[in-house]
Parts: structure tokens; sequence; C-alpha cells
């Protein structure tokens, strides 16, 4: 399944937020304090900003915000599209500050924010600096309770070659 930028843009919740279709170069250069310019690393790729989504419907819905994933876009094949969701943890340089907890928490909340209108994608993708990528896949896989084996490390040459 491949990146759908249509798909992306005409999700019912970019629909109801349309401020909160970003360039994902823009979320790449707001999630890594080590950017300074805007990456070019994508090309034309649209994405639904969640921290965005969540902020607006927690004030519109007077609560306390959830956690939730960085973004999420559309991937697709012949026969099915879904929704894949995208942590970045660029900042991170000690993964044993990884929680499993807010890691499902931030699962949860991107749920609720999407409702579920399109089928979420069973893999919850994040994404780390290319030297900690194999530290974060033994941290995730050490920890205890175990985390569900559907939470992924990679980098974003990996989320390239994989979504795009």
């Amino acid at each position: 399944m491949k990146y759908n930028k249509p798909q992306t843009e005409n999700h019912s919740v970019s629909q109801l937020h349309p401020s909160c279709l970003k360039d994902l170069n823009q979320i790449i250069l707001d999630e890594d304090d080590s950017l300074v310019v805007l990456p070019t690393i994508f090309n034309n790729t649209t994405v639904l900003d969640l921290d965005c989504v969540e902020i607006i419907d927690a004030k519109n819905e007077r609560r306390t915000r959830n956690r939730t994933m960085d973004c999420t876009f559309a991937i697709s094949n012949p026969i099915n599209t879904e929704m894949l969701l995208v942590e970045l943890r660029f900042n991170y340089q000690n993964l044993s500050n990884l929680n499993r907890t807010v890691l499902i928490e931030k699962v949860a909340g991107s749920l609720l924010a999407l409702g579920n209108t399109i089928n979420i994608n069973s893999n919850y993708i994040l994404i780390f600096q290319p030297h900690l990528v194999q530290q974060a896949i033994n941290r995730l896989q050490r920890m205890n309770p175990q985390i569900p084996n559907n939470y992924i490390a990679m980098d974003l040459n990996q989320l390239i070659n994989t979504y795009f």
C-alpha cells in the first residue's frame, strides 16, 4: 500500500479541519529540533496533522486534550484504503524514555480523533533518527508489560521505501 494524497485530503476529518492538512516536510521541521530550514525530503506530500485536529476538537468540546500521533495519511492499493498513523521521535537521545502507556494513549487518542470512516492501518509507525532505529526496536521489544508488535520503529528512509 502506498501514499494516496486525494484520499488523505478527502478524509472526513480533513474536510472538517482543512487547516490541519499540512506538508509533511513542515511537520518534520516542527518536530525535529536539529533542523532550521524546511527539509525537502517529500515532494507535494500532504498529511493530516493530528495534534492540530485534537487541539481544535478539545477546544470545541471544552475538554482536555488527548494525546495523539503526530500525523496520519491515506495509503491504498487497488482494493483498499487505510489511514497510517505516524509519530515522529527525532529528538530522542535516551530511548529508555520511551513510554508504553504514552504510546498506547497516542494511538487511542488518534483513533478517537479520526472516528471510524476509513479503516486505520494496524501498524503504528514511530520514526527515529537512523542511528537510533535498532535501539528503538530493541526497547520496544523489551518493554514490560510488552507493547504490541504492531508499533514499528523505522527511520524516514524506511518510511519512504515502504509507503511512498
